[in-house]
């Protein structure tokens, strides 16, 4: 019986993972694979010199360099991950996935941070400030969209 329940969780927890290996890795397709929207996003908000905007594109495409191979990494590690399915759950296979994911992601998180630094080090102090504030924003909501998200997701009890 509790090899059964162990099984079953940890095929919906592969699942659940890879569902979001998925999802984070075309979210960083959308947001920073499309280049042309998130500079004209800046150079709108931002108020961007031509220098500036030059700049960034530069940063910008040297990023995308950069985490093509990773983004590939992340699909083919999830890709032999779903092809060890085997209705036998081997722990050591499984922690190894999660490490070599975890690895990935973290290399995915570090490049995010390098370029935000060079784009940040263009700017100049007032447009790092509205920068600062954008992103505040845009957190919020994201934070509110996930609230939202998450009611509505909610198991309803009778009564209600």
């Amino acid at each position: 019986m509790h090899k059964k329940f162990f099984i079953v969780i940890a095929i919906v927890l592969a699942v659940a993972a890879g569902l979001a290996v998925t999802a984070f890795a075309h979210e960083r397709g959308g947001r920073f694979g499309r280049h042309g929207g998130m500079l004209r996003h800046m150079i709108r908000e931002l108020n961007l010199t031509d220098a500036q905007q030059t700049q960034i594109k530069g940063i910008l495409q040297t990023e995308k360099t950069k985490i093509q191979p990773l983004r590939q990494q992340l699909r083919q590690n999830q890709q032999a991950e779903n092809g060890a399915v085997t209705g036998n759950f081997d722990e050591t296979q499984a922690r190894a996935f999660a490490g070599k994911q975890t690895q990935i992601m973290s290399d995915l998180i570090v490049e995010k941070e390098r370029t935000k630094a060079q784009i940040y080090a263009v700017l100049t102090p007032d447009q790092r400030q509205k920068a600062l504030q954008l992103m505040q924003e845009r957190g919020q909501r994201g934070h509110r969209h996930m609230q939202k998200h998450s009611q509505q997701q909610a198991p309803q009890t009778p009564g209600q």
